[in-house]
C-alpha cells in the first residue's frame, strides 16, 4: 500500500458483497426529476479522521450507517433536528462493537450490514454517552460495554437496493429516506470542492473503499447528493454548510461498490 493509500485507509473492501434482504421500494410512476431529504433532520458533516488522516481509524462505515442514517431516521421520525450531540448516533461505541464482534483488539475496516443489524436489535448510545475520537487508542480507551443504548436510534428493519437501479434510489428518497452506501473513489474525489457536480475520472483509486450517506438526487444535473464524513472544509457547499458532493449518475454507478441500504418501516 502506498502512503496516499494509507492516508486513503478510510474502512471498507470495496470489492465484498454485503449480506442482507434485497427489498425494491415501491416507485412511483412519475419520479420527481429533483429530490433531497429534510436538511433539518440531517446531522451536521463531521470528520471521521484528522487532517493529515482522513481516514483514520477506519470508521467510515459506522459514520454513513449510524451517525448518517440512524441519526436522521430517528430526527425525521421525531420531528426535531439533531442539531446537540444528545440527538447524534455515536458512530464511536458501535464501531467498537462491531470491531469486538470480528474478534478485532485494534481497529480495522467493517461492513455496513454489521452496524444496521446492531442498530436494529437496539439501537447505540447517543454521542454525548459515547463521544467519538478520530483515533483507534482514544476510541479504545473511551469504550464502555455497559454504556446505555438509545432507543431512538433502533430501526424497524432494513433492506438494499442495488446502485445500478437508480429509479430505486430515487424513490426511497422521494419518500424521505437516506441510504448509506459503499464505494471506490477516483482521483479526483479528495480535490473535489463542487459547485457542480464530480464527472471524473473514470478510475478507482487502488485498495481505497469509502461509505458515505446518499441524501438527494437531481435529474438535470443528472447528480447524486452525498454527505461524506470529512467535516465542513471538504466538497461543496449545500443548504448553508460544506462537506457534501454531488457525484454524476455515471460515475456514481462506476464507482459504487454495487448496494445501498435503506431503513425499512
Amino acid at each position: 500500500m502506498s502512503v496516499h493509500e494509507a492516508i486513503l485507509d478510510l474502512g471498507y473492501d470495496p470489492t465484498i458483497r454485503e449480506d442482507g434482504p434485497l427489498v425494491r421500494p415501491p416507485v412511483p410512476a412519475a419520479l420527481p426529476t429533483s429530490a433531497t431529504v429534510d436538511p433539518q433532520y440531517l446531522p451536521p458533516p463531521k470528520a471521521q479522521g484528522t487532517p493529515r488522516h482522513v481516514g483514520s481509524p477506519g470508521s467510515c462505515a459506522a459514520w454513513a450507517s449510524t451517525y448518517g442514517l440512524a441519526t436522521y431516521t430517528a430526527a425525521a421520525a421525531a420531528s426535531q433536528s439533531p442539531s446537540s450531540t444528545a440527538l447524534q448516533a455515536s458512530p464511536a461505541h458501535i464501531y467498537i462493537e462491531v470491531m469486538k464482534s470480528y474478534g478485532q483488539k485494534g481497529c480495522a475496516g467493517s461492513r455496513l450490514a454489521s452496524y444496521l443489524n446492531l442498530l436494529k436489535q437496539s439501537g447505540t448510545p447517543n454521542w454525548q454517552t459515547a463521544p467519538y475520537y478520530p483515533n483507534c487508542p482514544e476510541l479504545w480507551s473511551s469504550y464502555d460495554p455497559n454504556a446505555a443504548a438509545d432507543g431512538s436510534f433502533q430501526i424497524p428493519g432494513w433492506a438494499i437496493v442495488e446502485t445500478s437501479d437508480l429509479d430505486a434510489i430515487k424513490a426511497v428518497i422521494a419518500a424521505g429516506g437516506a441510504l448509506c452506501y459503499g464505494t471506490s473513489l477516483n482521483e479526483g474525489f479528495m480535490k473535489y470542492e463542487g459547485p457542480g457536480p464530480m464527472t471524473g475520472p473514470l478510475n478507482k483509486v487502488p485498495n481505497v473503499g469509502h461509505c458515505m450517506l446518499i441524501i438527494g438526487y437531481d435529474d438535470d444535473q443528472q447528480a447524486i447528493l452525498i454527505q461524506n464524513s470529512f467535516g465542513q472544509d471538504w466538497g461543496c457547499e449545500w443548504n448553508g454548510r460544506r462537506g457534501y458532493i454531488w457525484m454524476s449518475y455515471e460515475l456514481f454507478q462506476y464507482l459504487a461498490q454495487g448496494q445501498a441500504m435503506y431503513v425499512t418501516a
